[in-house]
């Protein structure tokens, strides 16, 4: 085992992907499967918060990037300090290049009336990379890899504002860091009409809080009744300019202000899945070859900006395991009227179409695997206006658990 503690660009993504992965396990979300075991993914998993703590790695670096241990105190963070710009000349990769997109009709109006092209001048966003990035649609880049409902959906349900500066490289959240992605993505949620939940009050969310790093820049404010969140990430070789990000994130905190409070929601929020009813047990027991099956709760112990918009949505999902066992095997997420992302999630092109008994004919559905995640499926389900999606261990368990839900749905 390694003797000395993480530093610089390793300490930056290792806090970070604890800040994903520790905050945002929440609410029965599909875990993915195990990646493909690289150096830096050995190096990345071998290290937990308690290693950090053992290797001298202080509280205060760790609240710095919004990493909340599991039963720890809620509160306001320490404020983290600015690297210097680093002085070493990157190497470009080539990528894709950006593009400007189109909303899906059926997408829920920003509350602050905010669109990407006006939030902050492109050019303060592309200065903080010595790559080229312009505006893309978070949908499509998160879309890429993985196999779940993308985190900006709930966020944008809730009449959000989520917006991405990058080089079009496939970059998801849930999944983990991407050396290829260079981007930076500015995410806003609108206090909701119940207010913020008992959980994010009791994590201390929204708070005020910054960081930057050679490699990653995090931000966390609570701006009037917003809830914003800003990323940066540079990729390899090559590092954000660190000078300029207060001048970014205090761009995007003015515009948010200038543009509250929020108008009120246009719909009522949402309701959560019935576990029990979704998919009988016994069916979900058929599907999965897993005689011993049973429903596993929906929290998993920390809370996120997208676990709240989630929850107020009434996204929240159903899972299911062993007992005695966290590990899951059967998951069904839903957005509710979330046709507009789906139809969105599609321009990826990463699903492929999938023929399934019960669907109508005015209905669609694609299957999604991603090899660099294990064995791991979903088939996306645009039912009406919402969205569902069924995973399972496999392709064939996916599918297997997608016909139990149609069942359901038709009765």
């Amino acid at each position: 085992m390694r003797s000395d503690p993480p530093t610089g660009d390793e300490l930056t993504r290792l806090l970070v992907s604890m800040k994903h992965n520790v905050l945002e396990q929440v609410a029965n979300e599909p875990a993915p499967a195990p990646a493909k075991r690289t150096p830096r993914a050995d190096r990345i998993i071998g290290l937990t918060l308690g290693v950090l703590l053992l290797l001298g790695v202080g509280t205060g670096a760790a609240f710095a990037f919004g990493v909340v241990p599991f039963g720890g105190e809620p509160g306001a963070a320490p404020v983290a300090t600015s690297t210097p710009t680093p002085s070493a000349t990157p190497t470009p990769t080539p990528t894709p290049t950006p593009s400007e997109f189109d909303v899906e009709p059926g997408q829920p109006a920003s509350r602050y009336g905010l669109d990407c092209a006006t939030l902050i001048d492109d050019s303060v966003a592309s200065g903080l990379f010595t790559t080229e990035v312009g505006i893309v649609d978070p949908i499509v880049t998160a879309s890429g890899a993985g196999i779940n409902i993308l985190r900006p959906t709930s966020i944008l349900s809730e009449g959000g504002t989520v917006c991405e500066w990058s080089n079009g490289v496939a970059y998801n959240s849930q999944y983990g860091w991407n050396p290829a992605y260079v981007g930076v993505t500015v995410s806003i949620l609108p206090r909701p009409a119940e207010g913020w939940s008992v959980n994010a009050t009791n994590y201390g969310f929204p708070r005020d809080d910054r960081g930057c790093g050679e490699a990653v820049c995090f931000a966390i404010a609570a701006v009037g009744d917003a809830w914003v969140e800003i990323e940066a990430l540079a990729g390899e070789p090559n590092a954000v300019d660190s000078s300029g990000w207060d001048p970014f994130v205090d761009g995007v905190i003015a515009a948010v202000s200038a543009a509250g409070p929020a108008a009120g929601p246009s719909a009522p929020a949402g309701v959560q899945l019935e576990c029990d009813t979704i998919i009988p047990i016994e069916a979900v027991r058929a599907a999965t070859a897993e005689s011993e099956a049973v429903p596993h709760g929906r929290g998993g112990g920390g809370w996120s900006q997208w676990a709240e918009a989630r929850w107020h949505a009434g996204d929240v999902g159903c899972s299911w395991g062993l007992p005695d066992l966290d590990a899951t095997f059967a998951h069904v997420n839903v957005a509710h009227g979330g046709r507009w992302a789906f139809e969105r999630m599609l321009l990826a092109g990463s699903s492929t179409p999938v023929s399934l008994g019960g669907l109508h004919s005015d209905d669609e559905a694609v299957v999604r695997c991603d090899d660099e995640y294990g064995t791991q499926c979903a088939v996306d389900l645009r039912i009406g206006q919402d969205w569902f999606n069924v995973s399972g261990a496999d392709r064939a368990a996916a599918i297997a658990l997608s016909e139990a839900l149609l069942v359901q749905l038709a009765r």
